[in-house]
């Protein structure tokens, strides 16, 4: 109820202003009446946007305030005479008469408007400020993601302290991805590196560094030896607001990442790699530990005194040796570090962003459609080796029949026909409705039959971390479970250990639940006519 009074009251005040311009122009009074009307137009338009104009107050301050008064002004004043002018055409159709000149009842006039228009403001704000104090965040409707977000929330921050279980998003997009590099690599040995990094490891990289680590910072290596840890932003103030201007960002925002041991080195080291001129180098290079750097954008740990190393938050680029941020222990640095909310998608009807459905189209079309442009990595990386591997641009009745023989299993005829039409590669019909406001992604792209083999086959290739179990020996009839794709966490599995027609399993989340999170889909044909495509179009595919 108080949004509607609320709402109503801003239309009043609209009109109020608009009127009394438009009046002002059919009553031929002085074009002087615009110009002094401007302030009071300015003032009301900023109370009308009080919200914003106190977030310009916070962020800047009377100088932020001024600097947005410098454009309000003139857009007003063209406004004002915008609506003086239309008044002015209006009495000319009617009574043309001449102007009056300027007196004491255009003063009165701008004064009345504006009582009238700081009344309605002032009440909007003490009505939407009751609102929002009134409103029990237990009971309060979810937030209508649809509509644009408020001006004032530039950065909103979530308040919860981050812990070690939090820190962590995941091993990292640059870790070494041991299962793809098996499928990939047709025999060679591959090497699987615990996630987690032992205390032996900790010490070695503290022996190789010449530094001792903090304790806090030790107890993150032993959960991930490091890894993506998200977007995280520090406090440059006691009191921040969600701004950006309040915030830093910590591990170099672009890369949000913690460095793994391996790659923990001085800042005079980082430097080397690309100058060798004294003058280029920051003070006490010897004594900073890059903890993450992007250019002179870093996250330190300075040695330079005595006991417990402090944290520094640094650009060299643009601020040379002095620190944006200095905390007095790696401890308190954590402390303060926080990560913005996770904003809720944005809802829409996901049917008019996809095709129809693969099954749609003429039998004789599907294989072909089924593919995208681009090629598999796997064919890239074969290219440039130029040593004979390179696979078949279509699978034929040979290829088939080796690929059979070699994974000790016979492929669905389904399979074959998306085959015989490309030997792998990205996928154009990859998504499929998965509820009202839901979709799923089978996959994304599915490698040449040159490189398919089974899981118990891949594990041989692998040389697993001690304490490891390797899959041909953790997971059941593993030789029975044809990998047709893998990447990261992800695999596409054709799962051949029942009677009768494989099924094909969706894994996403291979190395922490094994196979206990995948998605059968019992009847391949099925799955294949459900794909769809993204395709924006203006009407709901059906």
């Amino acid at each position: 109820m108080r949004n509607k009074v609320a709402g109503a009251l801003r239309i009043a005040a609209a009109m109020t202003v608009v009127v009394s311009l438009i009046g002002a122009g059919c009553l031929a009074r002085s074009p002087w009446i615009v110009l002094l009307a401007t302030p009071a137009l300015a003032l009301l338009y900023a109370l009308g946007k009080f919200r914003q104009w106190q977030m310009a107050w916070r962020a800047g301050g009377l100088k932020s305030v001024c600097l947005g008064l410098l454009v309000v002004l003139p857009v007003q004043l063209v406004l004002g005479y915008v609506f003086y002018l239309i008044g002015r055409g209006l009495a000319s159709l009617v009574a043309p008469a001449p102007v009056v000149a300027f007196g004491t009842g255009d003063i009165l006039g701008v004064a009345f408007m504006f009582l009238i228009g700081l009344a309605c403001s002032l009440a909007i704000i003490k009505l939407e400020a009751n609102a929002s104090d009134l409103q029990d965040p237990r009971t309060a409707p979810a937030v209508n993601c649809t509509s644009a977000p408020t001006e004032e929330l530039e950065l909103e921050i979530d308040p919860r302290p981050l812990t070690p279980n939090t820190f962590f998003k995941s091993p990292g997009y640059w870790r070494a991805d041991p299962l793809c590099e098996a499928l990939e690599g047709r025999g060679k040995r591959v090497n699987k590196p615990a996630l987690a990094a032992s205390d032996a490891q900790v010490a070695a990289a503290e022996d190789r560094i010449g530094f001792s680590l903090p304790e806090g910072l030790r107890a993150l290596y032993r959960m991930l030896d490091g890894g993506y840890v998200g977007a995280l932003y520090v406090p440059l103030k006691s009191d921040p607001g969600p701004v950006f201007d309040d915030w830093r960002g910590a591990f170099s925002i672009d890369y949000s990442s913690l460095c793994p041991l391996k790659a923990l080195r001085t800042v005079r080291a980082h430097y080397e790699d690309f100058t060798d001129d004294p003058d280029d180098m920051p003070a006490q290079a010897d004594k900073l530990l890059v903890l993450q750097a992007r250019y002179g954008d870093m996250t330190l740990l300075d040695y330079a005194q005595p006991g417990e190393p402090r944290v520094r938050i640094v650009d060299f680029d643009r601020h040379g040796d002095v620190p944006d941020l200095s905390f007095e222990s790696f401890d308190a640095f954590f402390q303060a570090l926080r990560r913005p909310k996770e904003k809720a998608p944005r809802p829409f009807d996901r049917r008019l962003f996809r095709s129809k459905p693969l099954g749609d189209l003429p039998e004789e079309d599907r294989a072909t459609a089924f593919w995208g442009d681009g090629v598999h990595p796997f064919v890239n990386v074969a290219k440039g080796r130029d040593d004979g591997w390179e696979p078949k641009a279509m699978a034929d009745d040979a290829l088939i029949d080796e690929t059979e023989a070699r994974i000790g299993a016979k492929l669905p005829e389904a399979l074959r026909q998306l085959w015989r039409a490309k030997n792998g590669g990205e996928v154009a019909y990859r998504f499929m409705e998965d509820g009202p406001d839901r979709e799923f992604e089978p996959f994304e792209e599915l490698a040449p039959l040159e490189y398919a083999a089974t899981l118990a086959e891949l594990s041989r290739r692998i040389d697993f971390a001690p304490g490891e179990t390797p899959w041909h020996e953790s997971i059941a009839d593993a030789d029975k479970l044809v990998v047709l794709n893998a990447k990261r966490d992800e695999l596409v599995l054709l799962d051949c250990r029942h009677e009768g027609n494989p099924s094909l399993l969706v894994v996403k989340d291979f190395e922490d639940a094994g196979l206990d999170n995948a998605r059968t889909f019992e009847d391949i044909d099925a799955l294949i006519a459900r794909l769809r495509k993204f395709e924006r179009s203006t009407s709901v595919a059906t």
